[in-house]
């Protein structure tokens, strides 16, 4: 690659070009611009004041901001647990079992993929219904007198809305995984039969040390998102009752669209970008040895 690079720079410069200035332009002005405005009070209209570090003072002052880092953590491990975990099992059965109906299943786990935000989260809303959804009507059905006012709970409530988007966004993930899984060299597989490795230890030993890059990818992916979560929690919750599902990103939302105070949501903004550039780079260190041995 560097030979090549080295023979033909400019056509290569050329090519890579169009995408670094659409980044540039999209992602990094806009960034370094939130991170001006972040030392500023700002309300949209009259001129923007220089303030220093207020608004972070601000921010680590601000009754909703654990519970915002607990919901976001919440939302990580669940997220991750459901789309990662519940993906890798339907990857390696779908990749590894014979079974009528193999690409019906692989199609209909992809499905909610496919729809929009508001589809999903209204969908999930007549499930947690306290009255009558379809949790709450099933346990009535059953004899059992146990009631859950499922989206209006401290814990509870964020767990529901991850959920719901766990469940939207799992065929993908599974999707990765299974490619990933198809990639492996069948001739492994052929050898561990010889070898007398059974389906598990062919799992643990080939096939899943194999994957371990694609299913990093996936839990990065699942984890900076859950810090960066918005649209379902707000379509769902809208961040309350109270602060109880209230997230980094809804509080930006508010600060900049509810208070007009640009400069506090763009502060917030930066704190939802370290924190998620930070996960990101500790989670591929602490990975790093998997990647060196496979």
């Amino acid at each position: 690659m560097n030979i090549l690079f080295k023979k033909k720079k400019l056509p290569m410069l050329i090519f890579v070009a169009p995408t670094v200035i659409l980044f540039g332009v999209i992602v990094i002005i806009p960034l370094l611009q939130s991170a001006v405005m972040g030392f500023t009070e700002w309300d949209g209209i009259n001129e923007a004041t220089y303030i220093g570090l207020k608004n972070y003072k601000k921010l680590l002052k601000s009754r909703d901001l654990m519970v915002a880092i607990r919901n976001s953590v919440l939302f990580s491990v669940v997220l991750t647990v459901y789309q990662v975990g519940i993906g890798t099992l339907l990857a390696y059965i779908i990749a590894n079992f014979k079974f009528k109906g193999r690409t019906f299943f692989k199609n209909i786990y992809f499905f909610p993929v496919l729809l929009s935000v508001s589809v999903v989260g209204q969908l999930w809303i007549s499930i947690y219904h306290g009255d009558f959804g379809l949790i709450n009507q099933t346990f009535h059905l059953l004899g059992l007198d146990w009631q859950q006012n499922w989206l209006n709970e401290p814990v509870k409530g964020i767990i529901a809305v991850t959920i719901a988007e766990g469940w939207k966004g799992m065929g993908y993930h599974m999707l990765l995984i299974y490619a990933a899984m198809k990639n492996v060299p069948e001739v492994y597989y052929e050898a561990a039969t010889i070898d007398g490795a059974n389906k598990k230890s062919q799992f643990l030993h080939i096939t899943l040390p194999l994957t371990i890059p694609t299913i990093k990818v996936s839990v990065v992916m699942c984890i900076t998102f859950g810090f960066r979560a918005f649209e379902m929690i707000y379509l769902m919750t809208g961040g309350g009752p109270g602060n109880y599902s209230t997230t980094l990103p809804i509080m930006m939302y508010e600060a900049l669209f509810g208070l007009q105070k640009y400069g506090y949501g763009s502060a917030i903004a930066v704190v939802i970008v370290v924190l998620c550039v930070g996960l990101m780079l500790l989670i591929n260190k602490l990975t790093d040895r998997f990647d060196e041995q496979y």
